[in-house]
């Protein structure tokens, strides 16, 4: 099949984005033409993940992907001024789709991506599946200036991808169950994401010499909600030989490193910035533990990928209650299990205890990462997911 992917994409950071790359790796090595046409290049500099010019022609346009960015120095004036995203990705879909003479676009994330493929698809006459986020059925979707658009559009496209507990939202709005592709097998790359990949060479990066001192790792934006100023305070309790390492990045970095720097932590803390989505793999098996200590986060919705990434590679996982009542993590939020590490980070003194425990007792964190890749291997089915995505393009084409 040749499908046109109209989404997020590296060098973008984040979930969505991350989720994008490796489906679109993966149709591409099964065969598929997978054109993805995004404004990934031009994406702030706050959100922007390093690729390297080596890596152009491989990992960031894998076999059978091929990759259509908007010009980022392109933008026609005009008053009021905005930068015309939409418009600008809708141009490049269609004349994508008429070159390359695409069957399907797969629209990733409603605005401006979803918007921009209905425009394609009025023009093209292509079928189109729409793909939803937690973030922007939340906080767009119920916006009073975007709600009547999505609506619509909603009733408009061919498929639209969602999760269960999003069933009553569309059906009060008229949107018929057989329009409605549950994403109940969305899963982990563990062709990628597994115990036997290699560590990074933080070397490329830094120019302290680590050896081999247990660092633990944050990997996302910088904000308020993250849990990571609870993740400074409770760590600056802790003697001894450590590091911190954030692979982040965000508005607010600033003020987070005058944070780091007044928890007297400047020297243990390591910043390297956003890294590509085939590079995680490598940052998490290099760490002793990955932490994801998320606090009152805005989205009810938001169910994040990265933490089932590191139960696949197998190393110790620290995760906050909140996202342990969420999605498949439900069924592991007991530290008894020994899957993970759960922490309240507001409870400072807690949160520190236990972050010692995993910095002191290397046996400690093994054991918690052996055990989580055990449960990753119960609940990741890349293959099944990717067929399942294979044969919801199948019946989208039929019925068109």
């Amino acid at each position: 099949m040749k499908i046109c992917l109209i989404s997020k994409y590296p060098p973008i950071e984040g979930g969505e984005s991350t989720k994008a790359y490796w489906l679109a790796k993966a149709l591409g090595e099964r065969g598929h033409e997978i054109h993805v046409v995004t404004n990934a290049w031009e994406v702030e500099n706050d959100y922007r993940e390093q690729i390297e010019s080596c890596d152009l022609d491989c990992n960031y346009q894998p076999k059978g992907v091929y990759l259509h960015n908007t010009n980022p120095f392109i933008d026609p004036a005009y008053i009021p001024y905005s930068r015309p995203y939409t418009e600008k990705i809708a141009s490049l879909a269609i004349d994508t789709i008429k070159e390359y003479d695409l069957q399907l676009i797969d629209s990733w994330y409603i605005l401006p991506y979803g918007i921009s493929g209905f425009l394609a698809k009025t023009e093209t006459n292509k079928p189109q599946i729409l793909r939803h986020a937690g973030s922007d059925m939340d906080r767009l979707f119920n916006s009073p200036y975007l709600r009547t658009l999505f609506a619509s559009l909603f009733k408009k496209v061919n498929k639209i991808v969602t999760y269960q507990d999003m069933r009553k939202i569309f059906l009060g709005l008229g949107i018929s169950e057989s329009k409605l592709f549950y994403n109940s097998k969305v899963s982990v790359d563990t062709h990628s994401f597994n115990p036997e990949v290699a560590p990074i060479d933080l070397s490329d990066y830094i120019d302290k010499d680590i050896a081999d001192l247990p660092i633990i790792t944050y990997i996302g934006k910088i904000g308020i909600t993250k849990g990571i100023y609870e993740l400074i305070e409770a760590a600056s309790k802790i003697k001894g030989e450590f590091f911190l390492l954030f692979v982040s990045k965000g508005k607010g970095l600033a003020r987070f490193k005058e944070f780091v720097k007044k928890m007297g932590l400047e020297d243990k803390t390591i910043f390297i910035g956003f890294l590509p989505p085939w590079k995680i793999p490598a940052v998490i098996k290099r760490s002793r533990s990955i932490v994801i200590p998320e606090r009152d986060f805005p989205v009810e919705q938001h169910t994040p990928i990265l933490p089932r990434e590191v139960l696949a590679v197998g190393k110790c996982l620290i995760l906050s209650e909140e996202i342990c009542n969420k999605g498949p993590y439900r069924t592991m939020n007991n530290e008894s299990d020994g899957c993970i590490v759960v922490v309240n980070p507001k409870d400072i003194q807690q949160f520190k205890e236990k972050l010692e425990k995993i910095i002191r007792d290397p046996s400690y964190s093994e054991e918690i990462g052996y055990n989580g890749h055990k449960f990753s291997e119960k609940i990741e089915k890349f293959d099944e997911y990717v067929e399942d995505t294979i044969s919801l393009y199948k019946q989208v084409l039929m019925s068109s």
